[in-house]
């Protein structure tokens, strides 16, 4: 996404907004940013509209950038010669890449205008590219920035971090992601669990599009519908509809983290609260929770919620899931009580 106005990124990430365009407007750009928060939260996108800000001669009364000069276009285009990226090579940020971009920063700019380095990943540089950087960042000279993006803010040296002002990006609202969603025609009972998944835009998108994920949210409310039938198993309906999550840890991931999602809806409903992500199933989840109690839900969520830790190491996804869809069976057909006997 190419961002055109401040207005557009504050509706996403009012805080780094607010602080970058008000440093512009006082002329107090820091000579280092480090860019840090989550993945999908639109720190490389926002880079690359600062430094278009920068660079452009045309602002408005706004700060913002006139999107019709060459320089804006040049960075639109990812083609501007004083932005420069650095991205890992491999696992690293390697000492050969920030030596290019020391003789890079040595020579007399074609471009009378500010030099702006982007640093993706900087959580990857290996102490001595790390140590390369420094040299920068202690002497940057006039009109060199620097901005670090990062995910894993506290991997960075305290050497860096110390030499820079760290700019915090909050998850996207979850309220954005759904009404992107509805805007490319995602149904809202879709929507509202996918933005609950992920508070990644593109990886919310790119979810809606697959047939095969959209089968998997159909599978978890058919497998809780299965618990409020004698007649159904819901084990063999997980294994009828879609077994392709067996051989997938991706999908068995989405499965299991949807499953939690539906559970955490039946325990806000034992706990008489309203903000559920599964709307539209809201009288599957009052009939669910009538047959358990508040001990149960809790301890069905935290059954959950472990498995799911225990999918990033080698296990059977088959047995685990089949445990995981028994002890449901078990909880939720052969319940005794009812929500009117909970605290």
């Amino acid at each position: 996404m190419v961002y055109r106005e401040w207005e557009d990124i504050a509706k996403e990430q009012a805080t780094p907004a607010r602080l970058l365009k008000n440093h512009i407007q006082l002329n107090r750009v820091n000579h280092a940013y480090i860019f840090e928060g989550e993945k999908g939260t639109k720190k490389g996108e926002i880079a690359h509209f600062f430094a278009k800000t920068l660079l452009c001669k045309n602002l408005d009364q706004d700060l913002n950038p006139c999107n019709v000069c060459k320089d804006c276009k040049r960075v639109n285009n990812d083609t501007h010669p004083n932005v420069l990226k650095i991205e890992p090579d491999g696992k690293f940020i390697k000492k050969e890449q920030v030596q290019n971009l020391i003789e890079e920063y040595s020579k007399t700019s074609l471009e009378v205008s500010p030099r702006i380095n982007i640093i993706y990943e900087a959580d990857k540089f290996n102490l001595s590219s790390a140590n390369s950087l420094l040299k920068i960042m202690e002497e940057p000279g006039e009109d060199i920035y620097q901005i670090l993006i990062t995910e894993n803010y506290n991997s960075l040296l305290p050497t860096i971090k110390s030499r820079a002002e760290a700019i915090h990006f909050k998850e996207l609202d979850r309220n954005l992601i759904r009404q992107e969603l509805k805007k490319q025609g995602i149904k809202s009972s879709y929507a509202h669990p996918i933005s609950q998944y992920t508070s990644n835009l593109e990886a919310a998108k790119a979810i809606a599009d697959d047939e095969e994920m959209i089968e998997i949210i159909d599978l978890v409310i058919d497998v809780y519908k299965a618990l409020l039938t004698d007649n159904q198993s819901a084990i063999i309906t997980f294994l009828e509809k879609n077994k392709k999550i067996l051989v997938d840890n991706d999908k068995a991931n989405f499965f299991i983290e949807l499953m939690i999602i539906f559970q955490k809806d039946i325990l806000q409903t034992k706990l008489d609260k309203e903000d559920l992500c599964f709307l539209d199933q809201k009288s599957i989840i009052n009939k669910l929770a009538d047959k358990i109690d508040i001990s149960y839900a809790e301890k069905a969520l935290k059954n959950m919620l472990e498995l799911s830790i225990r999918t990033k190491y080698n296990i059977n996804l088959k047995l685990a899931l089949n445990k995981l869809l028994m002890n449901l069976e078990r909880g939720y057909k052969h319940a005794t009580y009812s929500s009117r006997d909970s605290i």
